[in-house]
């Protein structure tokens, strides 16, 4: 490894402390909104999903198992932990959010209100 490699894993390790911002996808259709965050290393434990006037929550901790015989040479991940915040337009309910975790990838479906959603119009024959 050269040196200046080296000066750079030592002021990343001098670094202050960052909050990490997991990857995140958005898909949006007539029903409502999916979100999906890209989570490795994260168990239902360590995650708290929350939603307090239309703002939603997401934080947590990422489990890095890094040995004390380990020296980084050059470090991205700063902290353990992590949080995104969505503002969550009206027309979504966010009472009837739906989570799910799976081998790191975490999947939120907020559906519109009724309201808010596609009706169909019958046409009556005269």
């Amino acid at each position: 490894m050269n040196t200046e490699n080296k000066k750079v894993a030592t002021q990343q390790n001098n670094a202050d402390v960052v909050s990490l911002s997991p990857a995140t996808d958005i898909y949006e259709s007539k029903e409502g909104v999916v979100l999906c965050l890209d989570l490795p290393g994260v168990s239902k434990n360590t995650l708290d999903i929350d939603v307090d006037h239309n703002i939603l929550t997401i934080k947590g901790k990422i489990n890095l198992t890094i040995t004390e015989d380990m020296h980084p040479t050059y470090i991205d991940i700063h902290a353990d932990i992590f949080e995104r915040r969505f503002t969550l337009g009206e027309e979504l309910d966010n009472s009837k959010i739906e989570a799910t975790l799976d081998q790191g990838a975490l999947k939120l479906t907020i559906p519109r209100l009724e309201k808010h959603q596609p009706k169909k119009i019958s046409i009556q024959l005269a």
